[in-house]
């Protein structure tokens, strides 16, 4: 990694207006006053008392980072998910898929995911990821085209496996990337808009496999399902191309050529406002700190009740399925309206943690949802009662950008940190769904109502819910510590002869 640009005094360079450093990390923060029309600016994008240099710049970076992102992530869960909309539209019965190896799809997958998980975070932190990210989009795009020619089952778990692997990078880098550009007010609809990408993808999946299969099953002796993968990796090669040169590193040791010098300077200066520092090389002293502090524990935890508890819709095309009452194509079209129901659920919730400024109020409702589809589903009162079961399942998909959004701004300080407990947490939450699903969600035991893994993960939702609190707590703590270490250190230097140190 290059040597880091000098950092900029602010005070002497910023020509917009920028947050005081008091707008990150609180759990219930104390801003300014606004009027109601500055409000509702800032609700619907990047208004309120923002000048039109600063709306400017932030519109400029989403152009880039934004659109490279958000369509990285889409073509990262086409890539991924499609292997469902195959498994349902041939590729189960041509190549001979048996008991339970519709789960070990996901099994291989998340296998790859956990190994190349954490030690692709720590090259993150050594790497550029304007050079590391678009290189391993490119491999898993190329990789694709490979699914097309799959002989058997075993070759299929081989290449999920790899598949893993190189997509393992994606997600955690471009929320460590939006967290080193973006302030408290602005991140978690961003995070939002990245994360529905991943609706889109299912959606797109749903309707692309429903059209091959009507227009292309057959053509030149191939089915369906494998025009599929071939359609994916033609649409999925854009984005790495993209991404060589939209991606700017961070404000600190960015080369990107399409950012003058001085909008660098307004976005040091952004990030300077709300104490979003420089990375610093990792040592062991602050791995030690990390691994002491509370965010890597509290954290992962709350992903890890995420991840199990949103399985469901993994699960949706094959009860769909087995009641031996749809074509392949309406089981390929239904699961989208999840999507969508997931995709405006998501969206809804980042602006609105945004507007509110509050994070834990917003988490309650997707939790909440959660538990209330997670009942229903267990509890299999009829089809159409189950059918909503599932569509309240997809609301609570929000949760995670939310989460992220909170996290970031809780750990605003250190971009390790963020990267290592990111990861972590990421890696974690895949690690549970890559064994629990296997045991409770078998599909060649307890398919269609799976009941018994239903009403586990009901009693998990119940831990996501407290979770949530559990966070506010130590953030509230953490926050309330550093107010007196803050005080103590302003009283030192006025003359008290106390200092934050020596507390």
């Amino acid at each position: 990694m290059a040597d880091p640009l000098p950092v900029v005094d602010p005070a002497k360079t910023n020509p917009i207006h920028v947050q005081p450093a008091s707008d990150h990390a609180s759990t219930e923060e104390e801003y300014a006053p606004r009027t109601r029309w500055q409000k509702v600016q800032e609700i619907i994008w990047d208004g309120g008392d923002r000048t039109p240099e600063e709306r400017k710049l932030v519109q400029r970076l989403d152009m880039y980072v934004m659109s490279w992102a958000t369509f990285g992530y889409f073509i990262r869960l086409l890539d991924s998910g499609n292997v469902t909309n195959a498994y349902v539209s041939g590729m189960k019965e041509d190549l001979k898929f048996h008991g339970n190896q519709y789960n070990l799809l996901t099994t291989f997958f998340t296998c790859g995911y956990l190994v190349g998980q954490i030690p692709s975070q720590f090259l993150l932190t050594r790497i550029r990821p304007s050079v590391y990210l678009p290189t391993v989009e490119l491999l898993w795009s190329i990789l694709t085209f490979c699914f097309a020619a799959v002989p058997n089952v075993k070759t299929v778990f081989a290449l999920r496996f790899i598949l893993g692997m190189l997509e393992s990078p994606f997600a955690v880098g471009v929320l460590t990337l939006m967290g080193s550009w973006y302030t408290p007010r602005e991140l978690s609809k961003r995070i939002a808009i990245f994360y529905s990408a991943s609706y889109a993808a299912s959606m797109f999946s749903g309707y692309l496999q429903a059209a091959i299969y009507r227009g292309m099953d057959g053509t030149a002796g191939l089915p369906g399902w494998r025009w599929l993968f071939i359609f994916c990796g033609i649409i999925s090669i854009w984005g790495p191309l993209w991404g060589f040169y939209a991606i700017p590193d961070n404000p600190y040791t960015t080369k990107a050529r399409w950012m003058p010098a001085e909008e660098l300077k307004m976005h040091i200066a952004r990030m300077s406002a709300i104490d979003r520092r420089k990375p610093v090389p990792l040592s062991k002293k602050k791995m030690k700190a990390i691994a002491t502090h509370w965010p890597l524990y509290m954290f992962t935890f709350t992903l890890i009740c995420h991840c199990i508890v949103t399985q469901p819709l993994n699960y949706f095309a094959v009860w769909l399925k087995s009641l031996d009452r749809f074509s392949v194509y309406q089981i390929n079209l239904f699961p989208t309206a999840a999507q969508a129901t997931g995709l405006v659920f998501t969206l809804a919730y980042g602006w609105l943690s945004d507007g509110l400024r509050s994070r834990w109020k917003v988490l309650v409702i997707p939790a909440t949802l959660n538990f209330v589809g997670m009942v229903i589903v267990a509890s299999y009162p009829s089809y159409g009662a189950t059918f909503l079961g599932y569509m309240l399942n997809a609301t609570s998909w929000g949760f995670w950008p939310v989460l992220y959004a909170w996290a970031i701004e809780v750990m605003h300080k250190d971009m390790e940190e963020r990267a290592i407990v990111i990861g972590v947490a990421q890696t974690f939450g895949q690690a549970f769904i890559a064994w629990v699903p296997v045991l409770i969600l078998d599909v060649g035991k307890y398919a269609p109502r799976f009941k018994m893994g239903f009403s586990v993960m009901s009693g998990i939702s119940v831990l996501e819910f407290a979770s949530i609190f559990l966070v506010k707590y130590f953030a509230e703590r953490e926050e309330a510590r550093d107010k007196l270490e803050q005080e103590a250190c302003v009283s030192g230097e006025d003359g008290s002869g106390i200092k934050g140190s020596e507390y």
